[in-house]
């Protein structure tokens, strides 16, 4: 009898596993940041302006910031959209946000006459309830909540203009807005096969997509990525730029506006893993970011835990990243785990989903 040949198959196929759980485990290793730490400091001074659950994102028109209130670790009663005066003052929530609303991503979307304000956000509905009026399907948790925004740069409230929802908003994170009714989504993990859960959120192998409405129906548009947890459209709409948290990048997508296909662009790597863009008026990106993710993760489990913050300054040049610079870092005692910031002028917003202190920091 001839056992040679069965048994170099056998070792051949156990080399294989060896080297492919060498593999994952060094693309964990490597996407998580384990061996990261965050530099500290920052050229000015911050104060708290505003006390909340959590802050997930933080968008700005007309002298305004819109602020996606809500935390990471659960639902609250004061979960909503807030809104403040770039030029000062106090935190207030918006009236006009439905009954379970627990937003994240946020995107807004500014008429061509300047004159009317559209906002979307990311809706984790607490018991996965009838969406109400206008949505396209009625069987999942997650939505995207449109309202029109009234009076922006006086007194804004919101006014609901519908709620869509669908099966392929598996885990969606974010939301940039190209038109009153199309815009992208980011899925932070797109699989419903619960046994890639957990290497997906890791980063051992892809789970993350971008979703476009038309106005109909989501289609999607990139696949296979590293958790996408932001998007931003850039130069008048022409770009889409990307964040993978687990990539540690941010990848940039020219834009087709009729059909809304994306072709990749081009790509920046960072020393941490974006959260959340923004853009200020300069056309500047700034990202909010996390060097080490067990850092986070652990601050996420236990609030009495705290995890470093980090908020980069990218340039771009004709919608794709070029260079970044760390403007803010502190080892969390400040703020712990920042997840947007925004800039205006001398100004800067940062906040966290883990940490309910929002900072105006003067540069």
């Amino acid at each position: 009898m001839r056992f040679g040949r069965p048994r170099r198959i056998g070792r051949a196929i156990a080399m294989l596993v060896i080297v492919a759980g060498i593999s994952a485990t060094v693309r964990a290793v490597w996407s998580n940041g384990l061996f990261s730490s965050t530099p500290v400091g920052f050229l000015g001074s911050c104060k708290v302006v505003g006390t909340v659950p959590g802050v997930q994102d933080i968008e700005a028109a007309n002298g305004t910031a819109f602020v996606s209130v809500s935390s990471a670790r659960g639902p609250s009663a004061d979960d909503g959209i807030y809104a403040i005066s770039l030029a000062g003052g106090a935190l207030r929530k918006l009236a006009g946000g439905p009954r379970d609303f627990h937003p994240r991503g946020i995107g807004l979307y500014r008429t061509p006459d300047g004159k009317g304000l559209f906002l979307m956000a990311v809706n984790k509905r607490s018991g996965g309830a009838s969406a109400g009026a206008g949505a396209i399907n009625n069987n999942g948790r997650f939505s995207i909540d449109s309202f029109e925004v009234t009076d922006p740069a006086g007194t804004p409230a919101l006014v609901a203009q519908g709620t869509i929802e669908g099966g392929m908003l598996i885990n969606p994170q974010d939301v940039a807005v190209a038109s009153p009714v199309s815009f992208y989504v980011a899925n932070g993990t797109a699989g419903k096969n619960p046994l890639l859960h957990i290497p997906q959120t890791y980063g051992v192998i892809p789970g993350g997509n971008i979703l476009y409405f038309n106005g109909m129906s989501f289609s999607e548009a990139v696949d296979g990525l590293y958790g996408t947890r932001s998007l931003i459209l850039t130069g008048g709409g022409t770009h889409l730029v990307v964040g993978g948290l687990l990539s540690r990048s941010l990848t940039s997508f020219s834009r087709e506006p009729f059909t809304g296909a994306l072709t990749e662009a081009g790509n920046l790597m960072l020393p941490a893993g974006p959260e959340k863009l923004s853009l200020d008026a300069q056309g500047q990106l700034w990202v909010a970011g996390h060097a080490n993710l067990s850092d986070w993760r652990a601050a996420n489990a236990d609030p009495a835990k705290r995890a470093p913050s980090q908020l980069f300054r990218v340039t771009l040049l004709n919608g794709v990243p070029q260079d970044k610079e760390q403007v803010y870092g502190n080892d969390g005692g400040e703020l712990s785990g920042a997840s947007v910031g925004i800039s205006a002028g001398k100004t800067l917003l940062i906040g966290s989903s883990l940490d309910g202190r929002l900072l105006n920091c003067t540069q």
